[in-house]
């Protein structure tokens, strides 16, 4: 976010997920399925890290937008004060809340939950990925015991045929 009008507040909302990445990130080829179920984890820890930096930013904008709405508080109160006007708590609330710098860095507060929100996602995409990659896993290696048992049963008739061909040479040359 830009600096607003009537503010002195400059902060700014940083993107952690670029979805164009995380969309390349979470494909893979079931043709190199090997080389994905290795690269999974440095991918899901990159994502977790990710969604940690998101969710500090989350904390951090809190904690300034604590100190920003004490510091507007104590602020509009003294200036109240000089002025002779008597306020109530509930009006100097609402005074705080309508303050430029309380709205910029709750706008900004905001923005940052959803870009935690989206690190988040990222993070869950990848638990999914992890699945799909076990199951392709599994269904790959089934496949591949299917393929064995086949190869097996295919040799074990060569064996036979063979096996029948000598006996009836055998039985030719007897005879």
């Amino acid at each position: 976010m830009s600096e607003d009008e009537g503010s002195k507040l400059k902060i700014t909302v940083k993107q952690f997920v670029d979805p164009e990445q995380l969309k390349a990130d979470l494909a893979y080829s079931l043709s190199d399925l090997s080389n994905a179920m290795m690269e999974h984890s440095a991918l899901f820890a990159h994502y977790g890290v990710l969604a940690s930096k998101a969710s500090r930013q989350v904390d951090d904008l809190k904690l300034l937008l604590e100190n920003v709405e004490a510091r507007v508080y104590r602020s509009i109160r003294e200036e109240l004060i000089e002025k002779g006007e008597k306020v109530t708590e509930a009006q100097l609330d609402k005074l705080v809340t309508r303050h430029p710098d309380v709205v910029k860095l709750e706008k900004c507060l905001n923005e940052a939950k959803q870009v935690e929100a989206v690190a988040k996602i990222a993070v869950e995409s990848m638990r999914h990925r992890r699945d799909m990659l076990i199951q392709q896993g599994l269904i790959s290696r089934e496949e591949l015991k299917g393929e064995i048992s086949i190869n097996r049963r295919n040799e074990e008739e060569r064996n036979l045929e063979r096996l029948k061909e000598r006996y009836v040479n055998r039985i030719t040359e007897a005879a």
